[in-house]
């Protein structure tokens, strides 16, 4: 059985070119009102909407640090809440390590060494230099002490990894390595760590992103500097668009920027809208106003007798507006609502 869309069709084809595909609908006035019609107004339009997505805002990857604590050990103590502003140097957390005393005790051994070292070069070097003994045991001895040497500054450095302050009971404290609000704070006394955990994170800026995963269809319609325009919140721009798909999501990895004073929190789920500059011709109407036939879009334009139903070409869409271009003015009025009756009344019923 044929469905009342494929009349429209059929109506559509019968126009003939000459036409432009447009068909007379034949409204009063008084049906307008009593149809419950609402008439919205055509714009000319500078920006489309490509698409509508749903986004994650996230602090920008290059803004945040992370401090970690690179002994094993226990949580002591933290010093920082979520939100406080902490400055460069300042005591994150305090832990607890007993592989921080191990490493200052292999640090004293092995200066205890050098010295032990030392003294044998110098006397070898010494008994050389009179002929008294082989020069090669004093090149030998001298290579142990180099070899100590550079023990002892492998340890110094591991006992100062992430500019930790130590203490001689095994305690370390780990500093902000940067000015910035502590975003996240992972652990809290008595916390069991494990070494190089990330302890505490920190925003550098109060700078926001949005991230994005772009389906495959999408993906070439965006570039770099396409408008993004939160729903119900402000607008930014795209600063990066993936050139490749995940495996699992098969989607691309999309960033946006947007101002630091939207009000939207890391973590918050939105929607948004990617727009890009349109091209000549474009009008925008109500999402509502579209009409689908068999593949084909059109709108109910406003006419001195009724509507005229005319296709056009669908450019882009949100869930509120969609931008078309066709025979339309551009001061032209289009059904927003009413549009099954509107279709009900392009077959005669």
């Amino acid at each position: 059985m044929r469905g009342p869309r494929y009349f429209i069709l059929l109506m559509f084809l019968a126009l003939g070119p000459s036409k432009a595909g447009a068909k007379d609908v034949a409204v009063t006035p008084e049906q307008v009102r009593q149809l419950n019609i609402r008439l919205e107004p055509v714009k000319e339009v500078k920006t489309e909407t490509v698409a509508t997505l749903p986004g994650t805002v996230v602090p920008p990857l290059n803004t945040r640090v992370v401090a970690a604590a690179p002994f094993a050990g226990t949580v002591v103590q933290v010093h920082v809440l979520p939100g406080q502003r902490v400055s460069k140097g300042a005591p994150l957390i305090t832990v607890s390590s007993r592989e921080l005393l191990e490493a200052q005790s292999q640090l004293a051994q092995s200066e205890a060494e050098l010295q032990t070292a030392d003294a044998v070069a110098r006397r070898r070097r010494a008994l050389a230099d009179k002929n008294y003994q082989n020069p090669t045991l004093a090149d030998e001895a001298e290579a142990q002490v180099a070899k100590i040497r550079a023990v002892i500054e492998q340890h110094k450095r591991t006992a100062a990894l992430n500019g930790i302050v130590t203490r001689d009971d095994g305690q370390y404290s780990v500093p902000a390595p940067t000015d910035g609000i502590a975003a996240e704070t992972r652990v809290m006394p008595g916390d069991k760590i494990d070494a190089m955990t990330a302890a505490v994170t920190i925003d550098t800026s109060d700078e926001l992103w949005i991230e994005v995963q772009v389906p495959k269809n999408i993906v070439s319609l965006i570039k770099r500097g396409d408008i993004l325009e939160v729903e119900n919140g402000p607008q930014g721009r795209v600063v990066s668009i993936g050139g490749s798909l995940d495996r699992m999501t098969r989607s691309a990895v999309m960033f946006a920027t947007i101002p630091a004073d939207s009000g939207l929190l890391p973590g918050q789920m939105v929607n948004v809208n990617i727009l890009h500059t349109t091209e000549t011709g474009g009008l925008v109407v109500p999402s509502s106003a579209i009409v689908t036939v068999e593949n084909t879009s059109a709108v109910f334009v406003r006419s001195e007798s009724g509507f005229n139903l005319v296709p056009v070409a669908l450019r882009g869409r949100s869930p509120d507006l969609a931008t078309i271009s066709g025979p339309i003015g551009a001061k032209a009025q289009v059904a927003a609502s009413g549009i099954p009756q509107l279709e009900r009344l392009l077959q005669g019923e």
